[in-house]
């Protein structure tokens, strides 16, 4: 019995990885926007709390049959139990006559009613610990995620098999919504214990920060957006029959639009908007386009030195300059990740060479307030 709840939790262990990366933009976005930062209790928080919602969506869906063939024959979960509290005539029959501390210790019918209270108790206390949530709205939120992981089972994981292999339940439902009114019920106490997640406090104490995390992380924003955007102008020619001959000199006038013109006009690139910083002259004028082409060129000169690389038609006897490109690579890598990073660390101006040469520094946009309702 305990390798089949192990099983769930160690299959969440191996995707949590996978979905904290997936969430880590997002969620740096939430944090700045709202807090000033990405890191910090909330932080911690919010990423114990996505792994719980996994592993409870695990025990919802591990382990899977084998195949198609598990629906050949009728099975437990063919058909739902409907009755309400059908979970004490269980545990009584279960017991035999016997209901000791020790018999029902034994018994795996209250072990299985025990866990699916609990099940959503952290649940409860999340929602008024974090969220900030009233007593009905919580319950109603723990009544819906049980629905939909009854549902989850009853449609056969949603149609990818022809039948439910697990048992959709009504006193499921009961006892997961008690679970989450218990874990409301307890978050008072908690409360009291745990840290305290004040937003505001947080956006007064950091948000006028440029720190090495909220600079690094306005940069993969503004790459993995950037790449998106590729990817989708490619798909619409595509999908419309346009020719992709041209795909190089589009790249770099998107890439110019990016990360030149956009910020020219705005003073922050899509990326560092998310995170609420902008490009201004040391002097506290706006940055114009050539000393953002330089800065941006060098900042990105390890990735477009690298796309010319391996696109670049060689032919060394004919055209012997064509080694400056990975003497350049390895250049802009020494400049980029090794000697910025230290210099933006070390030096008293936290300022990366780039920076320096342009005549140019990252400053924090610090809104005026945060709305009520998001300070969590």
């Amino acid at each position: 019995m305990a390798a089949t709840y192990l099983l769930p939790v160690q299959t969440a262990l191996v995707l949590f990885p996978l979905v904290a990366l997936v969430l880590m933009i997002p969620a740096a976005v939430v944090g700045y926007r709202r807090r000033g930062r990405a890191g910090g209790r909330t932080a911690v928080v919010f990423y114990a709390f996505v792994f719980y919602l996994l592993a409870i969506a695990m025990q919802t869906i591990v382990p899977l049959p084998d195949g198609s063939a598990y629906c050949t024959e009728p099975t437990y979960a063919s058909s739902p139990q409907l009755r309400p509290f059908n979970f004490l005539d269980v545990i009584a029959h279960r017991a035999r006559g016997h209901f000791g501390p020790m018999a029902l210790l034994h018994n795996p019918a209250v072990w299985t009613t025990a866990l699916n209270v609990v099940m959503l108790v952290p649940l409860g206390v999340f929602l008024r610990y974090a969220a900030r949530m009233r007593f009905l709205p919580a319950v109603l939120v723990a009544f819906g995620v049980s629905l939909f992981f009854e549902l989850t089972q009853l449609t056969g994981l949603w149609f990818v098999y022809p039948c439910p292999y697990r048992l959709f339940s009504v006193d499921d439902l009961i006892l997961n919504t008690a679970g989450g009114a218990a874990g409301w019920l307890a978050g008072g106490p908690l409360a009291k214990v745990l840290p305290e997640l004040d937003a505001e406090r947080d956006r007064r104490r950091y948000a006028a920060k440029v720190t090495v995390p909220r600079r690094l992380f306005a940069l993969v924003t503004d790459l993995v957006a950037f790449t998106v955007l590729l990817a989708f102008v490619f798909g619409l020619l595509t999908l419309f029959g346009e020719s992709l001959g041209h795909r190089r000199a589009l790249i770099v006038v998107l890439g110019l639009v990016w990360f030149v013109l956009v910020p020219t006009l705005t003073g922050s690139t899509p990326g560092k908007r998310a995170m609420l910083l902008r490009v201004r002259r040391t002097s506290g004028c706006r940055a114009g386009p050539v000393s953002l082409l330089v800065r941006n060129g060098i900042l990105l000169s390890p990735l477009w030195l690298l796309w010319l690389l391996v696109n670049l038609d060689w032919n060394l006897a004919a055209h012997p300059e064509q080694l400056l490109v990975p003497v350049g690579l390895l250049a802009s890598v020494v400049v980029v990740v090794v000697w910025s990073p230290l210099a933006i660390l070390l030096d008293d101006e936290h300022r990366a060479p780039y920076e320096r040469l342009t005549g140019t520094v990252n400053t924090a946009i610090v809104p005026e307030r945060v709305p009520e309702e998001s300070r969590v």
